[in-house]
């Protein structure tokens, strides 16, 4: 059984630990809240460029090869075929389960799809995936370690370049992200979401078809316009990506550090009830010595 001292110590560790988190939970409130309206200005945006290009490439003739980001998409795609996952996990721990859900729900992927390709490659957005799988069996990639801290547009936009580079050059047939979507501030769900190519619907897309949608003049030409929506939708939707993951964190970590607090304070109260129960032991067992000492005093 701890000592009195020893109680008093832990109790005194314990409340700065409280004090810790309940100021990391504070920073990470305000951090939530300018990353929360960071993602809800993004979001239409992001959708919106997604039904333009979509409404486009309806509406007109491509000729084969004429976007090779763009592909339409055929049954039992994915066979002999090279996929990179690019996994956005946060740089710093104390986060809940933000960043194992993010592994688990990856590896049950890998798994469960490891016989619809010929090679599965993970790419790292986030420290703490680089550091949990290098040490593990599987087909790393790169490490994008320029993309952290606060989520500007030129991050975005650099990663989204690098991923648009290896798409075309080296070989990778589609490139997936693996993220926290933001909620709210105590809920993330895990996404595995298309990156390259944007896959389009049979339907829009056929030899010497096209079809008007709506009834829209556009200049310089359709063609023109899908190649410039093309251009700024990858770094668009990379950074509707990482704007997510931003305000998943924060969420994540304010409701852990909530968590730690509240779990510190039921243990100083424990501590405290302890602690209190010993010294109230140690003086009833004082007073019983004295009285003992008196008594034998007045028997002799």
């Amino acid at each position: 059984m701890p000592s009195i001292k020893d109680l008093k110590k832990r109790i005194g560790t314990v409340k700065n630990t409280q004090q810790t988190t309940r100021a990391m939970k504070m920073v990470s409130a305000a951090k939530l809240r300018r990353a929360q309206e960071a993602i809800s200005n993004h979001r239409p945006y992001a959708k919106q460029i997604l039904e333009l290009i979509r409404e486009l490439s309806a509406s007109t003739t491509i000729a084969e090869n004429q976007f090779p980001l763009l592909r339409t998409k055929t049954e039992g795609e994915g066979a002999q075929k090279r996929v990179m996952l690019v996994l956005v996990s946060s740089d710093r721990g104390l986060c809940g389960g933000f960043n194992g859900n993010i592994f688990k729900n990856a590896q049950r992927w890998i798994q469960k799809n490891s016989s619809r390709y010929s090679q599965i490659e993970l790419a790292f957005v986030g420290r703490k995936g680089h550091e949990f799988f290098r040490s593990k069996k599987f087909n790393l990639g790169p490490y994008f370690q320029e993309v952290s801290g606060k989520v500007t547009f030129a991050q975005a936009r650099k990663l989204s370049d690098s991923l648009v580079e290896r798409f075309l050059k080296e070989g990778v047939d589609e490139i997936k992200f693996v993220y926290n979507e933001f909620i709210n501030a105590v809920t993330q769900k895990v996404v595995v979401e298309d990156f390259l190519p944007f896959v389009l619907e049979p339907a829009a897309q056929g030899a010497g078809q096209t079809t008007e949608a709506r009834d829209y003049i556009v200049r310089p030409s359709k063609v023109e316009v899908l190649s410039q929506l093309l251009a700024k939708n990858f770094s668009t939707q990379a950074f509707r990506i990482l704007l997510e993951s931003q305000a998943g964190e924060h969420g994540a970590r304010m409701s852990a550090m909530e968590n730690a607090t509240k779990n510190a304070g039921e243990m100083i109260r424990k501590l405290t009830l302890q602690y209190n129960k010993q010294r109230q032991a140690g003086i009833t067992k004082e007073l019983l010595e004295i009285i003992s000492g008196s008594e034998s005093q007045k028997a002799s």
